[in-house]
């Protein structure tokens, strides 16, 4: 039934979607709510939730507190009614999560990106990882409601592709939603993954009680992605990395953009790399050194893993970098007055990158005492892009997209 909720005009169909979108909103919820939330009478709604239950789509949660007479029905979704693909396609990871409709991650594989991983090559292991975990996990295809996929570079939404693509290897000017569509015979959906990074922590952890969100990650590029009155926010114009060029100091280090001072210059990974080996020719000792054979040879793979070995080097870097994300994270929060802030990318696990920047975040809004505005860590470590772009899917079918 849930893929009839797409262009609906049948009342009925309109009134089994609202209840199906409310109870994935709320979770476990008393019928006598959702007939207040919608004005349907209590027998409508409890009719209407009887076809829900009986397709399988919601189910009993279990009796709920008393409020003196008899104990009210709770329902809920039915997380394995269906399940979602979720991908994440950068320069450093192609990630790809099998989801089920709590955005629960169920499954995972991932692909290091190197000199071989040319366009079909890493759709080719996409499609590959998506028959494993279906198969490992005993679900049938027509169970699949689609797959998503979220890249951190800027799109071609008509064509299906990625605009100057980073890759290592080449072969990347192909129609992505088209070529994963024919492998799979089944929905694609292609979209910014910082976006959807903000996307998939919103529906997962704070829509019930939030109605703002932004997602800021530290990668290869400094990004955000903004969720205002309970929606995902597009980027217009090719403005996807707008806040890796908010200026922290203007009379700083040039940035690739030609500015200077811009955050991007302080800390994205190309930078903190950057320091690192400028740092290591002054003569600073770092474990590195053992690695490689000139410090020019150093890549983000190496510092990632001296984070990991707590490096004393990479750490002093990273600290300072995380002193000047928080800055710029500061000034975000001063313009959007966001309910939550969600720190992820690659760094916020790998180091005191998260505790640092969200320090002097706290500490230049100490003016506002009151703002009460909550600074926290991606709930998925390095998966927050890839449930993202497995919430778009679900959201295709079950939510009123703006356009």
């Amino acid at each position: 039934m849930i893929t009839e909720f797409v262009g609906v005009t049948s009342p009925k169909m309109k009134s089994l979607k609202l209840l199906y979108s409310l109870i994935r909103k709320l979770g476990a919820v008393r019928i006598n709510i959702l007939s207040e939330m919608t004005g349907y009478k209590h027998t409508t709604c409890a009719r209407l939730l009887d076809e829900l239950a009986q397709v399988g789509l919601v189910q009993d949660s279990g009796l709920g507190e008393s409020s003196g007479g008899r104990k009210p029905l709770m329902y809920e979704i039915n997380p394995n009614a269906h399940y979602l693909i979720g991908v994440e396609v950068t320069n450093l990871y192609t990630t790809v999560l099998l989801l089920d409709l709590s955005l629960d991650i169920l499954g995972s594989k991932k692909l290091k990106m190197n000199e071989q991983c040319t366009g079909e090559y890493t759709l080719n292991y996409v499609t590959g990882c998506i028959d494993q975990l279906l198969a490992e996990h005993h679900i049938r295809r027509e169970k699949l409601l689609g797959i998503g996929v979220g890249v951190l570079d800027p799109i071609d939404p008509e064509r299906g592709a990625i605009h100057h693509h980073p890759f290592k290897a080449e072969g990347w000017d192909l129609n992505i939603v088209e070529y994963l569509t024919k492998q799979n015979n089944t929905l694609v959906l292609l979209d910014n993954g910082t976006n959807l990074a903000a996307l998939g922590e919103y529906r997962k952890n704070h829509w019930k009680d939030r109605d703002s969100l932004v997602f800021v990650s530290s990668d290869m590029g400094i990004r955000c992605g903004v969720i205002q009155n309970g929606r995902m926010v597009n980027h217009k114009h090719g403005m996807e990395d707008a806040f890796g060029h908010i200026i922290v100091d203007m009379h700083g280090q040039r940035c690739s953009c030609g500015s200077y001072g811009c955050l991007q210059a302080y800390s994205s990974l190309p930078a903190i790399r950057d320091e690192v080996i400028r740092q290591m020719k002054r003569g600073k000792y770092s474990s590195l050194q053992e690695q490689v054979n000139d410090v020019e040879e150093i890549d983000f793979h190496h510092i990632l893993d001296a984070l990991e070995q707590e490096d004393p080097l990479c750490q002093e870097v990273i600290k300072e970098a995380a002193y000047y994300f928080g800055i710029g994270l500061s000034n975000l929060i001063f313009l959007l007055h966001p309910d939550v802030v969600v720190c992820g990318g690659t760094l916020v696990p790998k180091s005191l990158f998260y505790e640092v920047a969200s320090e002097a975040a706290l500490k230049r809004m100490a003016q506002y005492p009151n703002s009460h505005i909550e600074i926290t860590k991606a709930t998925t470590d390095y998966n927050s892009v890839a449930q993202g772009a497995g919430c778009m899917i679900l959201d295709y079918f079950t939510e009123e997209i703006l356009p």
